[in-house]
């Protein structure tokens, strides 16, 4: 069984829940930890994270961070992650919107990006959504 800890730099989200298995949106794609997972360290980047507690799946969307995996432990160092069952759906079609709409102007490639981060972050939260 593995441990995982979820933390932002305002709260702790989840603090040592035990969980069969962990999927992280890693730079280069999904990441699933399973028990006996060689030590890991990783960049995520915005997308779902989701870890499985007896058959029951708990589903988060998290915004760039970093996950440690060692000695059967998931430690998730994220900008911010909200619990599927804590976003406002239509908050986050409003947010999506919003960022299109900025992208269609002319911006900054700062601002672009920001925008770009705004639109990944608005749809992860509608798909894991509940």
């Amino acid at each position: 069984m593995l441990k995982i800890d979820i933390v932002t730099p305002i709260k702790k989200l989840v603090d040592g829940a035990s969980a069969e298995s962990v999927k992280l949106p890693g730079t280069k794609g999904e990441i699933e930890i399973l028990e006996g997972h060689t030590e890991l360290l990783t960049l995520l980047k915005t997308g779902p994270l989701t870890f499985v507690k007896e058959g029951k799946e708990r589903k988060f969307s998290v915004t760039y961070g970093f996950a440690e995996v060692r000695d059967n432990k998931v430690l998730v160092l994220a900008d911010t992650v909200e619990e599927s069952t804590e976003i406002d759906k239509t908050r986050a079609q409003s947010a999506q919107k919003k960022a299109e709409q900025a992208l269609m102007g002319t911006l900054s490639e700062s601002d672009f990006n920001k925008q770009q981060l705004k639109l990944e972050r608005a749809i992860v939260r509608q798909r894991i959504s509940i």
